[in-house]
């Protein structure tokens, strides 16, 4: 039989069912056999694909199941092939399927991936040893807490009557020192404080507080309060001086008896005549040294070692009650030339040295376990010292610090302030720049400053004007290192008349208008300045512009920003002899400026200037400043409104402050 059609035509009763002109049927293998059905019998198709055709179709009752189709056999046999696109690299997943149980490379990939563990391990190892072995940097120094202080010098006979008796006491620094700390004061300095001969130097007992001021107890509360509010507490220690009631004097005087022989040499005597009166007084047969016109301040012999440890266990006494500083006072007598007239520095430096070494041991031995040893500082004052003697007595581990007393001089209508410059700008200027000059030169010699203190004028009295006082407060508080600051001072406090028993400077604190300030409730010897109603505390600092506001801004932004404290300082020029900027900063590693740059503009002119900022780093983010704190008097400006400078020029008002701050300049990696 042919391929063809058959052209004769079927016989109706054909039980042949039609199909599709093509129809794929299986071969004996399996494999899709074409034949064209068309009118084909099945007898046919059964001869030629050698397939048995079972009965199917509606009639035939015994057809087990219908066959599969055409479709659904080639896609049972099919293998699938995926065919690579033109931009695949690489083997294909069914290429890959040939190797995967193949002997030879899962042998290849279990050294693989070993030998990726061991790399990863060796490089880990690696790393361990570089961090291990590497010299490590040097560990960025926390200041310590008298580095940046701000310290209150408080006159407390003047400060605070808690009893009514007319006086200030103990109790009643206490009851302020909430006062204290919302304003920014880190650091209580309270004077007097030990038990003297009329509030001065000649001590009675190194162990005592001043019975006007409190019971002994209250050294030790006062101590312990400072303390809960977060504060430290400093105390005045004259190292040289004792009154001639002291009991080491009474026993140096009779040191014939065999009781006292052991303090004949607590004190120098001496039979001689021609000796200076002024540092020589008689008492009976003999004379004893004491302080220059001071006959009731005897000096001790520190030449004798009996004094010394006699000293030095006062010392001890205080730091293990809890104070954290000491303001030594008389230094410069502690080793004299040999007619007694003036300092021998070198052994005085030595001698400090050595209470120094002291003041560290006791406070290490004596810390508890598990507490870390307080850090005791111990600094001085010194009238008219040099910058050799600045040297000699901080370097070396001498002094921690020693109070600038310079700026105590200024003064309008000085030899320091000459009259015809019309204010303190400019001798302020000059004295900052060389002190500031100084402590970069020795950065060892860390600065303290203050303006005021109890024994000289008033600030606002000195410069003859509260708006200049603040002026001067304000860029105190912008400077380096540590700051005292005298009770009083941030209010603009003046000088009491002359005719008052009390000093001028040491006038009842201005606590608020009610009768008697605030400072007693009843009267007192101690007078109280005519203006207390407008010029007091209370009403300072409810104001939301203020010169005590102004202080307090400054204060607290000195213990948020180390800038302030350690940063360096450069002083901008002086402009018509009474107004200049002084910008503040940390240099990074490549000596530019890093972080938040502070500046400071300061006119004690009464006209309006235009200072020059075209000396300060980072000058391109100038456009982006704000203001942080103005003086009192200023009503164009207020603290975090935005300012551009890129004028390089700051415009100030009279008698006006201005501090701002702006970002140093962001180098960006090419």
């Amino acid at each position: 039989l042919g391929r063809g059609s058959i052209s004769s035509p079927l016989p109706p009763s054909s039980p042949i069912k039609m199909s599709s002109p093509t129809e794929a049927l299986l071969d004996n293998s399996g494999r899709p056999y074409e034949v064209e059905r068309g009118v084909k019998t099945d007898s046919y198709i059964k001869a030629v694909t050698n397939n048995p055709i079972p009965p199917y179709g509606p009639s035939a009752s015994y057809a087990k199941k219908p066959p599969r189709s055409i479709s659904e056999e080639m896609e049972k046999s099919k293998v699938v092939v995926t065919r690579k696109r033109p931009d695949q690299v690489g083997l294909t997943e069914q290429e890959l399927e040939e190797y995967r149980d193949d002997p030879c490379w899962r042998r290849a990939r279990c050294i693989l991936f070993a030998l990726f563990w061991i790399l990863w391990l060796l490089l880990l190892l690696l790393a361990l040893l570089i961090v291990i072995l590497s010299p490590k940097c040097a560990p960025k120094m926390a200041p310590n807490w008298w580095q940046s202080a701000i310290a209150y010098n408080v006159w407390v006979p003047s400060f605070a009557d808690s009893d009514g008796d007319g006086m200030g006491d103990v109790d009643g620094l206490i009851s302020k020192l909430d006062n204290l700390r919302k304003t920014g004061v880190q650091t209580v300095w309270p004077r007097p404080f030990l038990l003297s001969d009329g509030f001065s130097d000649a001590i009675r007992d190194f162990r005592a507080l001043d019975s006007k001021l409190g019971v002994n107890t209250d050294a030790a509360k006062l101590i312990e309060a400072v303390h809960a509010k977060g504060m430290k507490m400093v105390i005045d220690f004259p190292l040289t001086t004792t009154s001639l009631e002291h009991d080491w004097f009474l026993r140096s005087q009779a040191a014939s008896k065999e009781e006292n022989k052991d303090y004949a040499q607590y004190y120098t005597w001496s039979g001689k005549a021609g000796l200076d009166a002024n540092y020589f007084s008689k008492l009976k047969d003999t004379s004893y040294f004491h302080k220059e016109h001071n006959p009731k301040a005897a000096v001790l012999n520190w030449d004798n070692a009996r004094v010394k440890m006699a000293v030095l266990d006062e010392i001890s006494s205080w730091i293990f009650r809890g104070v954290d500083g000491f303001h030594l006072t008389g230094i410069e007598y502690l080793a004299r030339s040999p007619n007694f007239t003036r300092p021998n520095w070198k052994v005085v430096a030595d001698t400090i040295s050595d209470i120094r070494n002291h003041v560290e041991t006791f406070a290490n031995e004596s810390a508890k376990e598990g507490q870390e040893p307080k850090k005791i500082i111990v600094f001085a004052s010194l009238e008219g010292s040099k910058e050799k003697d600045k040297r000699r007595l901080v370097s070396d581990l001498h002094l921690n610090s020693l109070v600038n007393y310079e700026l105590t001089n200024v003064e309008k209508n000085t030899k320091i302030c000459h009259k015809n410059e019309g204010n303190v700008g400019l001798c302020t200027y000059e004295i900052l720049a060389d002190l500031l000059l100084f402590h970069s030169l020795h950065d060892d010699v860390i600065p303290a400053w203050e303006f005021g203190n109890p024994f000289v004028s008033r600030l606002a009295s000195r410069v003859g004007s509260r708006r200049h006082a603040e002026l001067l407060l304000m860029v105190q508080l912008m400077l380096p290192g540590s700051n005292a600051f005298y009770y009083g001072d941030e209010l603009g406090m003046r000088n009491l008349p002359n005719d008052t028993k009390v000093s001028g400077q040491q006038g009842a604190m201005q606590w608020d208008d009610s009768e008697g300030a605030g400072f007693s409730t009843s009267k007192s010897d101690i007078a109280i300045a005519s203006d207390y109603k407008n010029i007091n505390w209370e009403r300072q600092y409810s104001d939301s512009q203020s010169s005590l506001k102004t202080f307090s801004r400054l204060s607290k932004l000195r213990q948020r920003d180390e800038t302030l404290t350690l940063g360096q300082t450069l002083m901008g020029r002086i402009v018509d002899g009474s107004a200049f900027t002084m910008a503040r900063f940390i240099k990074g590693d490549n000596q530019t400026a890093v972080g938040t740059i502070y500046v400071i503009g300061v006119n004690f002119s009464p006209n309006e200037v235009d200072l020059p900022l075209d000396t300060l780093p980072s000058l391109t983010t100038l456009d982006r400043a704000t203001v942080v704190a103005v003086s009192s008097n200023v009503e164009n400006r207020s603290p975090r409104e935005s300012v551009d400078l890129s004028s390089k020029f700051l415009h100030i008002g009279p008698d006006e402050g201005v501090v701002f701050k702006y970002s140093a300049e962001t180098i960006r990696p090419l």
